[in-house]
């Protein structure tokens, strides 16, 4: 085992995450007691089939989960200032396997701050919690990932032109199972960098990232260590072609290095295309085109890299009803082995689907949707294929 001095601990992530919460805590308080048109409430229940719960390759086993969400919306503007709270609470009823039931509470609450009009800012503070998705956790038991992020970001721009921006973020991750390959974690970042606009409404930013993770309560050992530093340098570009399309880039450098087990360091480029076209008055289509980058700790792999291609075809056939159709293809490679002297692997994916939204009235859709997803690997127990279909009804008030 080799070993590398650890980096100095920043100590200063509890005073932060403390300011955030007070700051935060009294958001939806102080909206909600003002204008109640500022508040919009939304429900809806989903009735999904899925032919291949736990996503496996033989012996698949399905079921019908039923989804009802009860949340609300708030955004207030006082003078410069601007407050937004996105809250919900859904519940997860699996008919068969029911020891999957589970409920969610998400939410996301940002204060956009200005103390002039050149110097501008957002505070965010979000969670989320879902289901471990079965095409990783591999152990057909309820295992919910709960994430956790908070942000305060400053932008100065004196002239409108450039943009100098500065900030940190917090990062807690955790679940309710152990799931080594994608562990619990807390990470803290200074994320800085400069944007320049241009007249026609296009962008271009630089941004850089500095992280310091840490693995929560996991020693070190022959193949896990317990924390990194982790740095990224990005260059986004936001590009108005014309009033009928529009282009989104994103081209980013990662570089994660382990306390203990340089083995498990990696590096790697990342990034997506994002094209918008609006073909006619009622069709448009849209095309992605990205790859990612995420840890996925084995003893066969340190991280996993995913290109894919997505697109979608949107078409509004009345102001009531809308049909659009979609198709993804995919490449994964589990990378860095390092020295465990192990196969590699690699898995190809491919899906496609379709979906119809009505609209009776304002702020009621009931929506179908179905798709269907493959998944080849070359190591062939992490084959499936798996059919979905979903019944949808959204209400806003």
């Amino acid at each position: 085992m080799s070993s590398r001095k650890q980096s100095p601990k920043v100590n200063i992530q509890r005073p932060i995450r403390c300011w955030l919460a007070l700051t935060l805590s009294a958001l939806p308080f102080c909206v909600m007691a003002d204008e109640l048109d500022t508040i919009q409430f939304n429900a809806a229940i989903n009735k999904t089939y899925d032919d291949n719960i736990f996503r496996q390759n033989s012996n698949a086993i399905s079921d019908v989960i039923t989804i009802t969400t009860l949340g609300f919306r708030v955004d207030k503007s006082y003078s410069l200032q601007r407050f937004t709270l996105d809250a919900s609470y859904t519940d997860f009823k699996y008919n068969r396997t029911d020891f999957l039931d589970y409920d969610a509470k998400n939410y996301n609450a940002a204060w956009l701050w200005s103390l002039t009009p050149n110097l501008t800012g957002k505070i965010t503070s979000e969670q989320s919690q879902v289901l471990n998705d079965f095409r990783d956790f591999a152990n057909p038991i309820q295992n919910i990932r709960t994430s956790k992020i908070q942000r305060f970001r400053a932008e100065y721009s004196p002239h409108q032109v450039w943009t100098v921006i500065g900030g940190v973020t917090y990062t807690d991750v955790t679940n309710s199972q152990q799931f080594n390959a994608q562990a619990d974690f807390s990470a803290f970042a200074f994320d800085y960098g400069a944007k320049y606009r241009f007249s026609s409404g296009s962008s271009l930013a630089f941004l850089g990232h500095n992280r310091r993770g840490e693995y929560s309560g996991r020693p070190v050992s022959a193949i896990f260590d317990n924390g990194y530093d982790e740095t990224e340098f990005e260059i986004d570009a936001v590009l108005k072609a014309s009033g009928k399309s529009s282009l989104s880039a994103k081209l980013a450098y990662i570089q994660r290095e382990y306390d203990h087990l340089t083995l498990r360091d990696y590096q790697s480029f990342i990034g997506y295309v994002n094209y918008d076209w609006f073909i006619t008055g009622k069709m448009m289509a849209n095309f992605n085109l990205s790859r990612t980058v995420y840890p996925f700790e084995q003893a066969n792999s340190t991280y996993s890299s995913t290109d894919t291609l997505k697109s979608e075809l949107i078409y509004n056939i009345s102001d009531k009803v809308q049909a659009s159709v979609n198709a993804r293809l995919s490449d994964r490679d589990f990378d860095g082995r390092g020295q465990f002297g192990t196969i590699g692997r690699t898995d190809k994916e491919k899906g496609f689907g379709g979906s119809l939204k009505w609209s009776p009235i304002k702020n009621v859709s009931l929506s179908v949707n179905t798709g269907k997803s493959y998944r080849n690997s070359t190591l062939s127990q992490f084959d499936f294929d798996d059919t979905l279909t979903s019944v949808n009804l959204d209400l806003k008030i």
